[in-house]
């Protein structure tokens, strides 16, 4: 169930990151937290799923579609990240 949360959630900071690039009036303080701990939040559920699992040599295919899940959440979530870190460093700081 965690490694199915952490890709949902991973999309889900994916498609706000995306957002935030798209269209600049999601680009403000009350999303970026948001995707931010979420992202983090998707990969540490991901993590947790890739640790639980790192001991089992003969893997059933629920437990290998539950790493790849866990797999993709991780890497939809760092994807986030580097977006929302390259829009903050390309930031202008306007004039009030």
């Amino acid at each position: 169930m965690l490694a199915l949360i952490a890709a949902w959630l991973g999309l889900l900071m994916l498609l706000l990151a995306v957002a935030m690039l798209l269209f600049r009036a999601a680009f403000h303080d009350a999303v970026l937290p948001i995707v931010m701990y979420g992202s983090v939040l998707a990969m540490t559920l991901g993590g947790l799923v890739l640790l639980s699992q790192r001991k089992h040599r003969d893997l059933s295919l629920a437990e290998r579609a539950q790493r790849t899940q866990a797999k993709i959440g991780i890497a939809l979530a760092l994807t986030a990240i580097v977006i929302v870190y390259l829009l903050v460093g390309r930031a202008q700081v306007l004039p009030r």
